[in-house]
């Protein structure tokens, strides 16, 4: 019973520390119950209690509703934790038959880092460092590790209580090491922020026409007296002095024609006298492209990002895009992203290496129970911030649209599932990117190879000390 109660634990404790909750020092230990109680147990029981705690996390945040396909959408990132949790909990249990102390320790946080990067091949990549997403100070490092390196930290802290429970000793080299490397951490970040030099600002919007026409029952329509029009809500952000405004993925499906002089979307662009990021479904064939367009003040298509990373069933009907660059225009080199592309690592970077000083991003997140992909998806940007020093400006018509400047830090995010004009003022990045934006994800890799030599390794020993036929 004790067992199954640590696992229940672990669940309900780094469920607390992710969004909306945000209790996010609750993650520094929330894995040590499951690591502890996976101890000693056979491979399929320490693999039952990562599914305990995968499925407790997942309960808690996305709860149950009548809409399966709703239901789907929110489970489907715990169903992804829930595997990851499985796996390190079944391997540690493994590994701590040979290792104690650090070696245990490195070898449990090398795998959690390991199994984190190998969601990245899965439809929704999974990481501890998200709840870590407004620790602006701590995030710092993401400059030089990325995600990753928040990560390994946390992995690195909860399988260092884990030890020292088992070993019923907090007089640990695991823990001391842990407290160093968490402090030289924090010692980076505030030299980091201290020494950040402002962009010029530039007045931005993100354009959130929620309609309430796909939320059923899990939002109300919003009242008739509350605008909701993008074109007026455009109009009120242009009134407010917004030179680059940001409408939602796909929002104006194919009815998009640049080309055309009589198109709307140009020539609202040459009335409010700003530089609109769009998006939209061009005429490619077989299937079209899912874009990001940005329209200049004349009218002109500067440039169209075509999203690279497809969700889920959205590649049968929708191609896929190439490399992601940036784009010259008088308000500085203009990157663009749609949706998913932002939860990976690579098509921010490489909009970063192309010179980008700001990163416009049409977004729609599914409506889903208590708004589980949007907390999730707020969370996900201050990384690919921090982790190449620019800007994002992302608009959902759902709701939690927001502006993050380069150090990760939330300028404005909007409420969920309500219409909202989000207007503000961010500084500019560089454009000269990051030690991230060059190396990439080197902790990852590292963490494989650390993963592969320490599994090998004790594997190899088994093999040798197996008592011959």
């Amino acid at each position: 019973m004790i067992p199954l109660l640590c696992a229940l634990l672990s669940g309900g404790l780094f469920a607390a520390a992710l969004p909306p909750y945000n209790w996010e020092w609750l993650a520094w230990f929330a894995l040590a119950p499951l690591l502890v109680a996976a101890q000693g147990r056979r491979p399929l029981e320490a693999a039952g209690l990562g599914i305990v705690a995968g499925v407790t996390c997942g309960a808690l945040h996305a709860g149950w509703n009548k809409d399966t396909t709703r239901l789907m959408w929110a489970y489907i990132p715990f169903l992804w934790l829930t595997m990851l949790f499985v796996a390190t909990a079944t391997m540690s249990a493994a590994a701590r038959l040979r290792h104690a102390g650090m070696r245990w320790v490195l070898l449990v946080t090398c795998l959690g880092v390991s199994g984190e990067w190998l969601t990245t091949l899965l439809p929704i990549p999974i990481h501890l460092a998200v709840s870590q997403f407004r620790a602006t100070t701590l995030i710092q490092i993401a400059s030089v590790t990325g995600v990753w390196g928040v990560s390994f930290l946390l992995w690195l802290a909860n399988a260092a209580l884990a030890d020292a429970v088992l070993r019923r000793s907090v007089k640990t080299k695991p823990i001391a090491i842990t407290l160093a490397a968490v402090a030289a951490t924090l010692v980076f970040g505030v030299w980091q922020l201290r020494s950040a030099k402002s962009g010029p600002s530039l007045r931005v919007a993100a354009i959130q026409d929620f309609s309430g026409g796909e939320t059923g029952d899990l939002a109300p329509d919003p009242p008739a007296n509350v605008e909701n029009d993008r074109e007026k809500m455009t109009r009120k952000a242009a009134a407010q002095g917004a030179k680059l405004i940001v409408w939602s993925e796909e929002c104006l499906g194919s009815g998009f024609n640049p080309d055309n002089p009589r198109d709307r979307t140009t020539a609202l662009a040459r009335e409010t006298n700003a530089f609109l990021a769009v998006g939209y479904s061009d005429s490619h064939r077989p299937k079209a492209y899912n874009c990001a367009g940005l329209v200049s003040p004349e009218g002109k298509l500067l440039g169209a990002h075509h999203k690279v990373h497809l969700y889920l069933g959205e590649s049968e009907s929708v191609t896929v895009g190439g490399r992601a660059t940036s784009y010259p225009s008088p308000l500085g080199h203009v990157g663009m992203e749609v949706c998913f592309d932002s939860c990976y690592t690579n098509i921010t970077r490489q909009v970063a290496a192309s010179g980008a000083q700001i990163i416009a991003m049409p977004n729609y997140d599914p409506p889903t129970p208590r708004g589980v992909l949007h907390d999730l998806h707020v969370a996900f940007l201050p990384f690919r911030a921090v982790e190449n020093h620019i800007p994002f400006v992302r608009s959902d018509s759902n709701g939690r649209s927001q502006v993050v400047d380069a150090y990760g830090r939330l300028v404005g995010v909007s409420p969920l599932y309500s219409p909202d004009i989000l207007v503000r003022d961010v500084a500019l990045g560089d454009g000269k990117g990051t030690p991230f934006t060059r190396w990439g994800d080197w902790l990852a890799y590292l963490c494989l190879a650390g993963s592969t030599f320490f599994l090998g390794t004790m594997f190899r020993r088994e093999k040798q000390t197996a008592p011959s036929e």
